[in-house]
């Protein structure tokens, strides 16, 4: 009895152990038993899990088919080839990491300018902003680029073309200060209406500046974002189909083992 006793607990020892540690399955296969440390998109560490003081591994996410972690969870690894294949539904797109920019549908022009070239607008047959938005800004320096929701742009145009206003009002309003009604008619002071004048002209010459400025950028905000606009119409809404590894767990002597194997993906 007490032999049938210690084979159990020795029995419940084993399982217990073999609970506790993680399992690696490579796409070839091949099981790792492991102490997974980090699980990123880029590498994947781990220690032997018979070494754990030993040196710490790393292997590519490619390379590795699913990990079954020591609390019953399973992760299985994406493959890239099914984002390279999304991002390709992106026209436009000059950038090196096309993922972050369209998995953020909220992008203002500041993270865009840097990843479209405004050259491409024309390839554009139906534009989310058309360039009559630039043109509001005839109206009030800064109008369009609230339109195209640009807050930030629209507000700093705003408070320029209202400092620019503010200064040819003082300039208008000393030169008219300078009046002086004489029986003859009227006269200036001359030191009170040259600074008038002054201020006048460089309040009018600012406000120019600001409003051509402000047209300028719009009419890149409009061609940037509409192209951002196209690409993520495109990416969202594009499909791919592809072959790509799948894992079913099959019951087996001596637990759920995973079954690799290959499946058709279709992503819309």
């Amino acid at each position: 009895m007490k032999k049938v006793l210690l084979y159990f607990a020795l029995l419940m020892g084993t399982c217990s152990l073999a609970s506790a540690q993680d399992i690696i399955t490579k796409k070839d296969g091949t099981d790792i038993r492991a102490k997974v440390m980090e699980v990123s998109p880029t590498e994947i560490k781990y220690y032997a899990w018979d070494n754990q003081e030993g040196p710490l591994f790393i292997v590519k996410p490619s390379d590795i088919l699913v990990i079954r972690f020591e609390n019953g969870a399973n992760y299985v690894v994406d493959n890239p080839e099914k984002v390279a294949l999304e991002v390709n539904n992106a026209f436009f797109i000059h950038h090196p990491d096309p993922v972050s920019v369209l998995s953020d549908g909220n992008l203002r022009y500041k993270d865009l300018k840097g990843a479209y070239s405004t050259s491409d607008y024309v390839y554009l047959s139906t534009p989310r902003y058309g360039l009559g938005y630039p043109w509001l800004n005839l109206i009030i320096p800064g109008l369009s680029q609230y339109c195209m929701g640009e807050p930030g742009l629209g507000t700093m145009y705003l408070l320029l073309g209202v400092g620019s206003s503010i200064i040819t009002g003082v300039g208008y309003g000393l030169v008219g200060s300078s009046a002086i009604s004489t029986n003859g008619g009227i006269r200036y002071e001359q030191p009170q209406f040259n600074t008038g004048t002054t201020l006048a002209l460089i309040g009018l010459a600012a406000n120019i500046a600001v409003t051509v400025t402000s047209i300028v950028n719009a009419y890149n905000v409009a061609k940037v974002k509409s192209l951002y606009a196209e690409d993520l119409r495109n990416y969202r809404q594009g499909y791919s189909i592809m072959v790509a590894p799948t894992v079913l767990f099959a019951s087996a002597p001596t637990g759920l083992q995973p079954a690799p194997g290959i499946g058709l993906k279709v992503t819309f």
